[in-house]
């Protein structure tokens, strides 16, 4: 009797842990579900212009769950901020972040004068800038410069006001 006791409250303890378990990977695939169907929503429409990616694939492997290694306080603050219980999951939540970030500019180098503004932290801008001819120091031979395609972050609010010394 007092074995099937104990054979019982094993099970009981080994149903309990998987349970918790389960609770946690129900969490995770909730935040990964929210973010690929907030990313799907951000996809532009198809009458912009847009460039062919640089790269095969640049869909966030990151969205996955492999994390980022950002600066530990910045995932300590978003741990803090989204109430989450390991670092490990800020980390690709701010990996998502970023990596969304850099898909939709990529989709929209190709577009002069693109903007991607974040509320009062900046905005980033596409620039196409022209070849242009320079001459050479001594030889004063003549060479025609690339075309480039620049992307300028201007920062907004506080981070502007703080950023004027004096």
């Amino acid at each position: 009797m007092r074995a099937s006791i104990h054979h019982i409250e094993a099970a009981s303890e080994e149903l309990t842990k998987l349970q918790s378990e389960l609770v946690g990977l129900e969490r995770r695939i909730q935040t990964i579900q929210r973010t690929l169907q907030q990313a799907a929503e951000a996809q532009p429409s198809d009458e912009q212009r847009f460039v062919p990616a640089p790269r095969a694939a640049f869909l966030p492997a990151r969205l996955i769950g492999e994390p980022l290694k950002v600066n530990a306080e910045v995932s300590a603050r978003v741990q803090q901020a989204l109430r989450l219980e390991t670092k490990k999951e800020a980390e690709v939540a701010v990996g998502s972040v970023i990596d969304a970030l850099e898909y939709c500019l990529l989709r929209n180098l190709g577009i002069d004068g693109f903007s991607l503004k974040l509320g009062s932290f900046g905005k980033f801008k596409v620039r196409h800038l022209k070849p242009t001819i320079r001459k050479v120091g001594f030889s004063g031979e003549t060479v025609t410069t690339k075309a480039k395609r620049k992307v300028k972050f201007v920062p907004l609010g506080m981070l502007r006001v703080s950023e004027k010394v004096g």
